[in-house]
């Protein structure tokens, strides 16, 4: 995420700065450079367009990466043995518990919501950040939730509806607007 981001950020100033979006498309040299070509408008939109392919890649990327949670629990379920996860095994230790830390309850509730709501369930918790998102994978492939329902949840949460919201942030605040203004503090 880190280097994605540090990307967007540069194309963001860089069109700001070279007042549009033509220059070289990924992958980039170490500096991007101003093409030739005639200053245009430059918003949100503009430059949204210039990264979206490689943010959609990078969001695909990391839902390919929650697979193997998925995938190992999904083999030990079939195969009759127990998971041994420590994060899916304390999930048994915290129900029927009363006294949770607010972290705890964060894990079951997402344990439950997943469980209940299906590919919305799974849908929402791709959507956001989310440190706890492995134990979707290991609750889908406990639960036996098809691999269709599971990485299209996934993938639709991750590479389209998270990483617009991520990808809109990071371009929002390196607008020039915003540069200009913390310049002034």
């Amino acid at each position: 995420w880190y280097q994605r981001r540090v990307r967007v950020a540069s194309v963001t100033m860089a069109a700001w700065e070279c007042g549009s979006v033509d220059f070289p498309e990924p992958p980039y040299p170490e500096q991007i450079t101003c093409g030739s070509g005639p200053a245009t408008t430059i918003d949100l939109w503009t430059i949204v367009s210039k990264v979206r392919l490689e943010a959609f890649m990078w969001g695909a990327g990391t839902a390919l990466g929650e697979l193997p949670p998925y995938f190992m629990a999904r083999a030990a379920r079939l195969s009759g043995q127990k998971v041994e996860d420590e994060d899916f095994n304390e999930l048994d230790d915290l129900k029927g518990k009363d006294d949770l830390d607010i972290w705890s309850r964060a894990k079951l509730a997402m344990h439950t919501l997943v469980q209940r709501a299906g590919f919305i369930g799974i849908l929402l918790c791709a959507s956001i950040p989310n440190p706890l998102f492995d134990l979707a994978g290991l609750t889908c492939g406990h639960f036996l939730v098809p691999f269709t329902t599971f990485f299209g949840a996934t993938l639709i949460g991750k590479a389209i509806v998270k990483m617009h919201i991520q990808m809109l942030f990071v371009v929002f605040i390196f607008s020039k607007h915003h540069l200009e203004a913390l310049e002034t503090l």
